[in-house]
């Protein structure tokens, strides 16, 4: 039933008596029967860590696993491949009375479709869909965290207790789990890294460069910095580059593409013009051709204030961009400073001019750089290896559930 919620008994709904899910039990004990796998997914290509799951269903095994995406909002861009079963919840909103809703239909679909293994992502649609399969006790539970949660009391004892019904938490970085493990109390053992992956073959599949550069009207010969990131903050350190941009504009005037949207963006564009520098960035808004861009970047930087993973860093140093970090949360773990990258402090953009400079007047090094990056991401962080890293997880939790 691709694309429609099963008819849904949320005004009447009561929960299955346990004699479905000891036959459901039985069942998985067959060693023909596919496991049905349920994902909760908001399809949105903007949002990396929802696109990670999209990328993952998609690589089960179909011989072993039968994938079902369970939509919070619906698939206006069309990112859920054609071979995958959707149920859309129809949520006209995600607050409110909205999460009961969700609460008791993803109940229904998980006793109508005798879901075998659900796999979330986001804290609070997470919690929902978590106590959801406890109740009616779907075998296995995995939680996928992407980021770095500020866990008050409250979201801690909601996680220790929720962790009771969860059989592996995926982290994407060391960082993302040592988060969990002290600031959420989760226990150690049950918490995994799987680092995210990037789609090489769309990268390699890119525009030409020059031809990109000319539709968005920049000039030729002039070194061209990009940042991707939302604009919804302060976070992601565009305060950092424009400063950083204005101190070398006299030695290297630089060009700079801006990628990404939010509700800071005019903020931003203002603090740009302050600094004199309106007509040399260029902002791209939200973009679904990222690797056609990274080809026309020269240089790429993520001067974040902290980060999960930095998914739009790997997608570059897969281009083989030369790549400026900040040496926070995982990306120290990607970037291996003057091996594939540079590394700076935090909030400092003299650190960032600094480093600019330093690609900018050194052509060698910076190509060294985006060779080194371009060959460790492919190694490490491919959409296949993570295909590969999750069905062998799946397998595992199979293997100790059922036997």
């Amino acid at each position: 039933m691709a694309g429609g919620l099963p008819e849904s008994p949320v005004a009447g709904f009561k929960p299955v008596s346990t004699s479905p899910v000891r036959e459901l039990l039985d069942a998985v004990m067959d060693q023909d029967k596919q496991i049905t796998v349920l994902f909760i997914i908001k399809p949105e290509r903007s949002a990396g860590a929802e696109m990670v799951l999209v990328e993952a269903a998609a690589r089960l095994s179909p011989d072993r696993f039968r994938v079902i995406c369970g939509l919070l909002t619906p698939d206006a861009e069309k990112v859920i491949p054609a071979h995958l079963s959707t149920i859309d919840f129809r949520m006209p909103g995600l607050n409110g009375w909205v999460w009961l809703r969700f609460f008791l239909q993803l109940c229904w679909v998980i006793y109508r479709r005798r879901v075998d293994l659900l796999h979330v992502n986001s804290y609070v649609p997470g919690n929902y869909a978590r106590l959801a399969a406890a109740l009616m006790q779907v075998p296995i539970v995995i939680d996928h965290w992407h980021g770095f949660t500020r866990f008050n009391r409250k979201r801690r004892f909601i996680c220790r207790v929720l962790g009771r019904f969860t059989d592996l938490s995926l982290a994407v970085s060391r960082a993302v789990r040592d988060n969990l493990v002290i600031q959420g109390g989760l226990d150690p053992a049950k918490v995994r890294i799987v680092a995210n992956g990037v789609d090489v073959a769309a990268i390699d599949a890119a525009r030409p460069g020059k031809a990109v550069r000319r539709e968005l009207g920049l000039p030729e010969g002039v070194p061209v910095i990009g940042l991707v990131g939302r604009l919804d903050h302060w976070g992601k350190g565009h305060r950092e580059l424009f400063t950083a941009m204005a101190r070398l504009r006299e030695r290297h005037p630089v060009h700079g593409l801006i990628v990404g949207g939010g509700r800071r963006e005019a903020e931003v564009r203002e603090l740009a013009a302050s600094l004199g520098l309106a007509g040399a960035v260029h902002f791209l808004g939200l973009r679904r051709d990222v690797p056609d861009l990274l080809s026309a970047m020269d240089i790429l930087v993520l001067p974040s204030h902290t980060e999960g993973f930095g998914l739009a860093l790997v997608e570059a140093m897969a281009a083989g961009l030369p790549v400026i970090a900040t040496s926070v949360g995982a990306l120290p773990e990607v970037v291996t400073e003057g091996e594939n990258g540079l590394l700076i402090p935090p909030r400092d953009a003299g650190a960032l001019a600094g480093a600019l400079e330093r690609l900018l007047s050194d052509p060698a090094l910076a190509q060294r750089l985006g060779a080194n990056a371009r060959t460790h991401v492919r190694e490490h962080f491919s959409l296949d290896r993570l295909g590969q890293e999750i069905n062998k997880i799946y397998g595992e939790l199979v293997e100790k559930k059922f036997g």
